[in-house]
């Protein structure tokens, strides 16, 4: 029988009733001798009392998982696929005194060892918008006027609001003077006597911001021509010193998950952007359905993921400035807005408005 080696680089979800309690999430990795194939997996576990049950997601499909959790023993058992067919697999591990796993992986068909290691996030901060209005101000601030990219909008804080337990961010067509306008100004923000669209764009910055962890909104959004939708976070340097996350960014039907950096010569980035169409999921009516979207972060590495899909990943250690800084090693605020046209978003004249970002929770966990 031909030898196999399997890598499994799992991330792990323990979430209780509420999601206050935040998710116990990790990686493991499993190898046999010899030659074989990789198989990268994303699985997500719930938990219900002393019982955990999902599923991960691989190139073989989704993986049904079982499980429990017993003080501080936690077992689970998963079928993974192999090239002699499903293993099943039993993971057995134990979370120490600062609620970090390590455990043993065995199989019945091939003794299998492996480390696993698993951090316990705590919330530290999020926005339900559970009640209507204006967004809470302790929360967040607005950016206001033509701002950047050559987009056609003026942001407001009137285009933002909560309703129905969403907020709501929603792009209008209409004329907005521009108090700045300079007749015959090379500079754009000051070269328009009006604008032709509103919506807002909401910042942390100044209120909240956050060194690593895991950040997390639940939204949807309309896919529209010249709609530009953005969950993303920026740091206080110069861009782009400071370094730049988008965790969703999207535009003419593409989803773009993307960490931007400076380079070695003045005024230029570097970045690391990895694209993927929407038509790519299959699903006609995804613009119309809630997602989630995630980033996780920490010293070595940036992760970014739609419903536990990978979407990016960045070795931080080979994201330093041209000047050998390094954005990412510093606290970063978010921000929430929806663009319209400018240097990506497209035309957005056949496009019906207003048009919205439809934004259920944001939640950070440290």
């Amino acid at each position: 029988m031909k030898s196999l080696l399997l890598v499994p680089m799992a991330l792990l979800a323990f979430t209780g009733a509420r999601a206050q309690t935040g998710p116990l999430s990790g990686e493991w990795h499993v190898e046999m001798d010899g030659a074989g194939t990789t198989d990268a997996q994303s699985c997500t576990l719930t938990q219900a009392g002393t019982s955990i049950a999902g599923t991960c997601v691989s190139k073989a499909g989704q993986i049904p998982v079982s499980g429990s959790v017993q003080g501080k023993s936690v077992t689970w058992t998963m079928k993974m696929p192999s090239m002699v067919g499903p293993v099943t697999t039993v993971y057995k591990g134990s979370l120490d005194s600062e609620n970090r796993i390590s455990g043993v992986i065995n199989a019945v068909e091939f003794k299998m060892e492996s480390d696993f290691h698993a951090t316990r996030y705590k919330l530290v901060w999020s926005d339900e918008f559970n009640k209507d209005g204006k967004p809470d101000p302790t929360h967040w601030r607005y950016e206001t006027g033509f701002i950047r990219n050559n987009e056609l909008q003026w942001y407001q804080p009137d285009n933002a609001f909560c309703k129905d337990g969403l907020l709501v961010i929603e792009a209008r067509r209409e004329q907005k003077k521009n108090p700045n306008y300079q007749p015959g100004s090379e500079d754009w923000t000051k070269s328009r006597p009006e604008a032709e669209y509103t919506s807002a764009s909401l910042i942390t910055r100044g209120i909240a911001n956050w060194k690593y962890g895991r950040f997390e909104m639940r939204g949807r959004f309309d896919g529209h021509a010249g709609l530009w939708p953005e969950f993303w976070m920026l740091g206080d340097r110069e861009w782009p010193w400071t370094g730049e996350i988008d965790i969703l960014e999207s535009w003419q039907g593409m989803l773009n998950a993307n960490v931007i950096w400076a380079g070695k010569t003045p005024g230029y980035s570097k970045a690391s952007s990895k694209r993927r169409t929407i038509a790519s999921f299959g699903d006609p009516e995804w613009n119309s359905k809630f997602h989630t979207w995630r980033m996780d972060w920490d010293e070595n590495r940036i992760a970014i993921f739609v419903d536990d899909i990978l979407l990016n990943e960045v070795d931080l250690n080979k994201a330093a400035n041209g000047d050998g800084s390094n954005g990412f090693r510093d606290p970063h605020y978010m921000l929430l807005n929806l663009a319209v046209g400018g240097t990506a978003g497209g035309d957005p004249a056949a496009t019906q408005f207003p048009a919205r970002f439809e934004v259920d929770w944001v939640r950070v966990y440290q």
